[in-house]
């Protein structure tokens, strides 16, 4: 039995500190990437930098080059029920409130977006643009956890208001907000 400990004990201590070594490897190339990826303070009032959406058909566009408006980034999935629930009343509020000025920017982070979004599109009659997060950079700039994440924003780009979770944006409450932000 002695024998048997004097292998095993070496042996462990070994894959100790192999799996110590790697999960500090694996720390530092996470900290490197994020040093390199700008990251928004979600709080009302904070300022959103200049950032590319990339369009189903790969286009890019800037979010300064976008018509200043006041506009509600949401980040959803097919797969995500609240998602999916929450979905017709915005495409409610975008129709009610796009001629005073009011914009949606949906963000997609399904993987295979190119398969899921155009049935999802139809579906619920969506004509406000539907960009990809196929890279994650957005879900990383806007520290994306869970979805729905829905964050309004004025003319200059600054936060006005942000939502975690399914929420029925048609409610009186949404629509008193939002008629005072378009003044």
């Amino acid at each position: 039995m002695p024998s048997k400990k004097r292998v095993l004990i070496p042996i462990v201590v070994i894959l100790v500190l192999i799996v110590g070594a790697l999960m500090a490897i694996k720390a530092s190339v996470h900290k490197d990437a994020h040093l390199n990826t700008q990251s928004v303070e979600l709080i009302e009032g904070a300022q959103l930098p200049d950032f590319q959406l990339v369009r189903l058909d790969g286009t890019k566009v800037s979010v300064g080059d976008l018509q200043n408006k006041v506009m509600m980034i949401n980040f959803w999935a097919t797969w995500c029920e609240a998602c999916m629930e929450e979905m017709p009343s915005i495409v409610g509020l975008r129709e009610k409130y796009a001629p005073k000025g009011f914009e949606v920017l949906a963000i997609n982070v399904d993987e295979n977006p190119d398969q899921v979004v155009p049935t999802a599109i139809k579906k619920f009659g969506i004509k406000f643009p539907v960009f990809t997060d196929k890279n994650n950079a957005m879900s990383e700039l806007f520290d994306v956890h869970a979805i729905p994440l829905t964050v309004v924003i004025d003319k200059d780009r600054k936060i006005l208001m942000v939502e975690s979770g399914g929420r029925e944006w048609m409610g009186d409450d949404v629509q008193q907000m939002l008629t005072k932000w378009l003044q």
